[in-house]
């Protein structure tokens, strides 16, 4: 038979103790449960301060809590108007001045406890509690309508973090230590209901700072993106614009995307990143989704507490691309300065071949098959002059001054070079309207332009094919003239090729500078691009016409000028006619300085200018010229300096003559002369420019004519 359970009479005061505790505990549970139920900071503050005064037993109550993400605070019971300044109070104040009204307050704590009661006629702050409750009815009984009463509220790791008042006793009395009981229960419930205010704040933080960094990563102007154990958590509206998709979910829902964004070689370092290292850099090539290249750097980092890794991805293809120009353009810098030097020394060779031929030719009683033979080799040397000099106007650092510019005869010449350097099975035609006009602009630019056009014409016609050249007048124009440009007229040249052709997408890109579909061996990438550049400056524009399989026609539109102008082809003084008739004889008695470090050229002028019945002295260099200058009763009719020359350069030597022999006649001679390029200085007084190298007749010419203009002076 059952037992009947005992009364708590029976159990006596040890269990009734036990009792009592289990039955707050399931009170303040109850009520911990409730507040977690509460998603508003504020609505948890005041039903957490109504809960702790109605297990105390009191009225009405304030919560008043300092934190370092804010200042907080919960009423219960009290009009909206307090409330009101009770929140606006808490906003305002210092937080030393609540740490010191806490430390104040806890002098009036009961022994053991956060149960501060501070009497009506205490003096906190100078002045008397405050009376903020004044305004409640009061029962009767020891409460004083100015007695206060604190619960110093503890949070996490024990510390007073706040202050709640109670007022309004259910009983009417103040508290005394027989009657704490209820309060030790509100205290109990305002240290749980602290640290869950306290956590529910770095919940709020924690997810403030989730959503902001989510914000920040989804808005970073780099690609960014997490993964875990080889899969793509998230990524970046930056990256997946990067590798070519609308959207980041569209790069999340393919599932190409991780090898696009992880070669093989990447992902093996960011799965021993996530295993146990801290960070992982690369750089790589890869793709984007609709095949084009892509260079990418990656900066990746193991984050622990967040059980992935974080990957920082920029995209670095046009950074790479500009990097790779700028070395190809200082690769063709340094092999213009090599070209350059090649060009200058090779001058010299050809000075020798070519004077000393045109002398042989003139003088030495050559005929029959002798007299051709040495004609030839002064054709041949004069065909490698004009070669060097091409050169030298690719690599020298100023233009030519504009001038009126024959296209045909621009043409004319590219169709030569052409003819005897292409492939033999490529037939290279020309057609030059009648009476077609003169342009201003630069030849030598023009003809760079125009044998760009057909070398890139060659190219694309590995097998052969025909190659045309024509020129003519156009009224129409190009399909988008330059600027508000409206001639009257324009000369247009068209190069057409029989070759391969082009596509849509490579004809978009074909003018930018360093693109190419060539081989790195076979191209720069800068050879159309010159084409542009020099056709912009001439004022006019290029219309490309092409398709796979049909070849390609580049339309040239330059602005015609003035029909009756003369006009001037690419020429040097070495495409002069070998018969070219020499200007009078100068005296006998004149005396000739020759200024030139290269014996055979040297030797060749003393040889010409001897014969011609000259007074010749030579130096081989800027000290041996000046010493010759300067020394007592030196006397010079004239004086042929070469510009490049050991221990005193030729400029220095040319300053320092005109300062001691103001009228004397210079003429600067070298394999690079080029009057644009000299200073004012030496372009004002200088007699003659003789370009090397050059003819017996070249040579005389301009000696004649400098002795001719200094017997005409007055």
């Amino acid at each position: 038979m059952d037992r009947p359970l005992p009364t708590a009479e029976q159990r006596g005061p040890g269990r009734r103790a036990e009792d009592a505790a289990a039955d707050e505990a399931r009170r303040i549970l109850g009520v911990v449960e409730d507040l977690n139920g509460i998603e508003g900071t504020d609505d948890l503050l005041d039903r957490l301060v109504e809960q702790a005064a109605r297990l105390a037993g009191y009225g009405a109550g304030v919560l008043a809590l300092t934190l370092p993400e804010a200042a907080l605070v919960g009423t219960w019971n009290l009009p909206e108007e307090d409330r009101a300044r009770f929140r606006r109070r808490a906003g305002r104040a210092e937080i030393s001045y609540r740490v010191e009204k806490r430390r104040r307050i806890r002098r009036y704590a009961f022994p053991g406890t956060g149960i501060c009661f501070v009497p009506h006629d205490a003096d906190l702050f100078g002045q008397p509690v405050s009376d903020a409750y004044d305004h409640l009815p009061r029962p009767s009984g020891t409460w004083h309508p100015r007695d206060r009463l604190f619960l110093l509220v503890r949070g996490t790791a024990g510390r007073e973090i706040g202050l709640c008042s109670l007022d309004f006793p259910g009983d009417g009395n103040a508290p005394t230590s027989e009657t704490l009981g209820p309060l030790r229960l509100a205290e109990r419930l305002l240290g749980i209901g602290g640290n869950l205010v306290e956590i529910r704040l770095l919940q709020d933080s924690l997810r403030r700072g989730e959503e902001e960094m989510r914000a920040l990563v989804a808005d970073a102007p780099v690609g960014m993106y997490r993964r875990r154990e080889g899969e793509l958590l998230s990524v970046n509206r930056r990256l997946a614009a990067a590798f070519g998709y609308e959207s980041p979910e569209a790069m999340l829902a393919d599932p190409r995307a991780r090898s696009l964004l992880e070669p093989p070689e990447v992902a093996r370092a960011l799965d021993a990143l996530e295993e146990g290292g801290e960070t992982a850099t690369s750089e790589f090539a890869t793709a984007r989704r609709d095949g084009r290249p892509l260079r990418a750097r990656l900066t990746a980092r193991r984050l622990p507490a967040r059980e992935y890794a974080l990957g920082i991805v920029e995209d670095v293809t046009e950074e790479s691309r500009l990097e790779e120009h700028l070395h190809r353009a200082r690769r063709l810098e340094a092999v213009g300065t090599l070209a350059s030097g090649i060009a200058h020394d090779f001058n010299n060779i050809l000075c020798g071949i070519l004077g000393y031929a045109s002398l042989l030719r003139e003088r030495g009683g050559l005929g029959g098959s002798a007299l051709e033979a040495a004609r030839s080799i002064e054709e041949s040397a004069a065909r490698g002059a004009d070669l060097t000099r091409r050169l030298l106007g690719v690599t020298r650092a100023a233009p030519d001054e504009p001038g009126v510019v024959d296209v045909g005869a621009v043409l004319a010449d590219c169709v030569r070079l052409a003819r005897e350097t292409f492939d033999r099975r490529i037939e290279v035609e020309l057609e030059v309207a009648e009476h077609l006009p003169a342009i201003r602009g630069r030849a030598t630019d023009l003809h760079q332009a125009i044998l760009n056009l057909c070398i890139n014409a060659r190219d694309a016609m590995p097998r052969g094919g025909r190659l045309r050249l024509a020129a003519s007048v156009d009224a129409a124009g190009p399909s988008r003239p330059p600027g508000d440009a409206r001639p009257r007229a324009w000369v247009r040249v068209d190069v057409v090729d029989e070759g391969e052709g082009m596509e849509a997408s490579t004809l978009a890109r074909i003018f930018e500078p360093f693109f190419t579909t060539k081989h790195r061996a076979q191209g720069s990438g800068l050879g159309l691009f010159m084409v542009y550049t020099s056709v912009q400056a001439h004022g006019g524009a290029v219309d490309v016409v092409s398709a796979p399989g049909r070849g390609s026609t580049f339309s040239v539109f330059l602005p015609a000028g003035d029909p009756g102008a003369a006009a001037a082809a690419p020429s040097v003084a070495a495409e002069e006619a070998p018969t070219a008739a020499a200007p009078p004889a100068a005296p006998a008695s004149a005396r000739i300085l020759v200024v030139e470090d290269e014996s055979m050229i040297r030797n060749l002028a003393v040889t010409i200018l001897s014969e011609d019945g000259l007074r010749v002295d030579s130096a081989g260099d800027g000290e041996e010229a000046l010493r010759l200058l300067e020394a007592p009763g030196a006397s010079y009719d004239a004086v042929i300096l070469d510009l490049i020359l050991p221990r005193v350069a030729g400029g220095e030597v040319f300053r320092r003559l005109r300062a001691r022999h103001p009228d004397l006649p210079v003429i600067l001679s070298s394999g690079n002369v080029d009057e644009g390029l000299l200073d004012s200085e030496l372009r004002s007084g200088i007699a003659g420019l003789l370009p090397k190298p050059y003819r017996a007749t070249d040579l005389l010419r301009a000696v004649r004519s400098a002795l001719a203009t200094r017997r005409a002076a007055p």
